[in-house]
């Protein structure tokens, strides 16, 4: 086209440059109809409003994520300066490649890692240095771009330190950058993975808030194929996704990680010769503090708290202790209270409520709370062990194993807090406590049966022998693929069938468990 005109970058557009005739060229951010003018919204590293009065046909073809040059005058309206369209061309193959280079490399430009070091000194954080680099860079790109950003994160301690650390830090850099449209939403998981559920509600989510491609972060779930439908879901609906998760990862039969092609970073431990004592509260503060490192200031104590929850030992694990204000017996009433309240505040995550809890709200509320808490568990730890001692099933497998087994469902209320897991939980270390058994020299198994459903939790002496849990899945899923589900690290986590299947279940799990001891000969 032919006009007499100045281009301009949106950043170089001034108050003293009204009534200039321009043209502006960049990404369509966002189109809505006022009562007077069809808006736009146009971006090139920078932002500017784009008004037309009287559009012709051709102006309603234009959709979020085309790229454009706007032709017009510059006016100002409210204080601001906008530009009043006259006509509009699109960008040919060329000059578009060379605007979306240029939006990045400003976006790039504009991030900066905060944290210039991790927290603890860790040679798999090293080696994973570059996905944590690409999550930083992803949620800080969404920010600035005023996306979207859904958080998921498994509903226990680990989870929750996890999605909470990340809302904190999104949160501060977005009002920092001065961001007000980037909308944060924080949602625990209603399973243990990523389900369909989440999915369809986080879809439903993207309708209600929002018209540009949103950030979906999955924390403490993500990795495995139980996940996997829920995230395809998304991807029709073009989410953005970024998992960090410490679960084994799922592979497919050429080995490659499933997620991982749907994925914009995967930050799993797993990958690079690491394991789940790296939780996934740690990995996400480390992401937290280069969004934003003022974190430490009130939430140093978060990765400890995190590992405390998902009992992790390690080099990391020492070194996060050490940098906490609160001692390990404070960190362990913390998480107590933590697990309580959340079984029972449930997918709402109540914002401030579980920040108190946290200790990074208001510490006088949040020390009442664990006070009661402490003394509710303690009361139906008593009560419920009285019952369930005298109906557990207890084998000696070998000299060194020991099997304990015991129908779960029969002894605890559907609904109510401790949930199974955690009731196998207490069972297994109960066990171990009173027996004065070291977890690294014998090996026990505790399963816990229901109709539909089956708990197990392992000490590490087993695992080391080669229990695996998420190999008794793999069977069963060869057997029955779409009647079983489950998941969870090696020696903790939860299989669900079908009901007619549970002795089918107990048989595999049984003769699984048979052929590890036979294998060892102990």
């Amino acid at each position: 086209m032919n006009f007499n005109v100045m281009p301009v970058k949106i950043s170089e557009i001034s108050f003293d440059m009204e009534g200039q005739y321009v043209s502006v060229e960049g990404k369509i951010t966002d189109i809505y109809q006022t009562s007077g003018p069809l808006v736009f919204r146009i971006y090139d590293g920078s932002e500017i409003r784009a008004v037309i009065f009287n559009p012709v046909e051709g102006f309603h073809s234009l959709k979020i994520g085309d790229f454009v040059r706007f032709y017009g005058v510059l006016s100002i309206r409210r204080e601001n300066v906008e530009l009043q369209i006259s006509n509009f061309e699109r960008l040919d193959e060329t000059e578009l490649n060379l605007i979306k280079q240029n939006i990045e490399n400003m976006f790039l430009d504009k991030i900066k890692r905060d944290a210039p070091d991790f927290l603890v000194s860790s040679e798999i954080y090293k080696k994973m240095e570059g996905q944590f680099l690409l999550a930083m860079t992803a949620i800080k790109k969404a920010v600035l771009q005023e996306r979207m950003i859904i958080i998921r994160h498994h509903n226990d301690c680990d989870g929750i330190t996890a999605g909470v650390s990340l809302e904190k830090a999104i949160t501060s850099y977005a009002e920092r950058e001065k961001k007000k449209d980037c909308k944060v939403f924080r949602k625990p998981c209603a399973a243990p993975y990523y389900d369909l559920e989440d999915s369809l509600k986080d879809i439903d989510l993207y309708f209600s808030f929002s018209k540009k491609k949103p950030l979906l972060i999955i924390a403490d779930n993500g990795s495995t194929d139980s996940d996997l439908q829920g995230i395809l879901r998304a991807k029709v609906y073009d989410f953005e996704i970024g998992v960090i998760d410490h679960h084994p990862p799922t592979k497919n039969e050429n080995g490659e990680y499933i997620i991982d092609k749907y994925v914009s970073f995967h930050i799993n431990p797993h990958i690079y010769s690491g394991d789940s004592n790296l939780c996934t509260g740690m990995l996400a503060y480390e992401v937290s503090r280069m969004i934003d490192s003022g974190i430490d200031s009130y939430g140093i104590h978060i990765p400890a708290l995190a590992g405390v929850g998902d009992k992790s030992k390690g080099i990391e694990m020492d070194q996060y202790l050490e940098t906490s204000p609160f001692k390990r017996e404070e960190l362990e009433r913390i998480k107590l209270a933590l697990d309580h309240e959340s079984y029972y505040v449930g997918r709402f995550g109540i914002k401030n409520y579980i920040e108190d809890i946290m200790m990074i709200g208001d510490r006088d509320r949040g020390n009442l709370i664990i006070d009661y808490v402490s003394e509710e568990i303690d009361k139906k730890r008593i009560s419920q062990w009285n019952l369930i001692k005298k109906y557990l099933e207890i084998k000696n497998l070998s000299d060194n194993f020991d099997l304990i087994s015991v129908e779960l469902d029969k002894l605890i209320f559907r609904g109510e807090f401790p949930s199974p897991g955690r009731t196998l939980g207490f069972i297994h270390n109960k066990y171990i406590w009173e027996n004065e058994i070291n977890e690294d020299e014998r090996a026990i198994i505790s399963m816990g049966m229901a109709e539909d459903y089956l708990v197990i939790r392992a000490t590490n002496k087993a695992k080391s022998i080669g229990f695996d849990l998420n190999d008794i899945i793999k069977q069963l899923k060869d057997l029955y693929l779409e009647e079983v589900q489950g998941g969870g690290h090696p020696g903790a986590g939860t299989i669900r069938f079908v009901p007619i299947l549970k002795d089918e279940v107990r048989r595999v799990s049984l003769e699984y468990i048979e052929k590890v001891v036979k294998k060892n000969d102990i």
